[in-house]
């Protein structure tokens, strides 16, 4: 039996954590997620067995920043190949260069609307799915 496609969210906002939670429960695809509010908690996430498939990381994290996070990942040999595509509500073209430069696969602006976020997280999660 195939084992469902692991998504690690990570936002210090807990409405939106909710949000993409409540848009991956509906989704017809067969998803487990694990959720963190912060770039420390993702760490922490990232050192127990099973680790994801995918990352949605939020570029703007208290504390220990996106860009941190993702270095981490990055030095991790057993994570780095681990896709992680950045969210952020930053349209600052020098935020999506460094998140890029940093190792993320992806640079997304995070959309307001629920059909948009919708639409956004499906589409990741059939491009990764599938390419992965």
């Amino acid at each position: 039996m195939p084992h469902p496609f692991h998504v690690l969210i990570v936002d210090d906002q807990f409405s939106d954590l909710l949000l993409l939670e409540d848009i991956l429960d509906e989704s017809p695809l067969d998803i487990l997620v694990t959720t963190a509010l912060s770039g420390e908690l993702a760490l922490a996430r990232l050192t127990e067995p099973d680790a994801p498939d995918l990352i949605l990381l939020d570029y703007h994290l208290p504390g220990m920043t996106g860009l941190d996070v993702l270095g981490a990942v990055r030095e991790r040999s057993q994570l780095d190949g681990i896709p992680v595509v950045v969210r952020s509500g930053s349209t600052d073209p020098r935020d999506a260069a460094a998140a890029l430069a940093a190792g993320a696969q992806e640079y997304l602006t995070k959309p307001f609307g629920y059909a948009e976020q919708r639409e956004q997280l499906l589409n990741i999660l059939n491009r990764w799915q599938t390419d992965g």
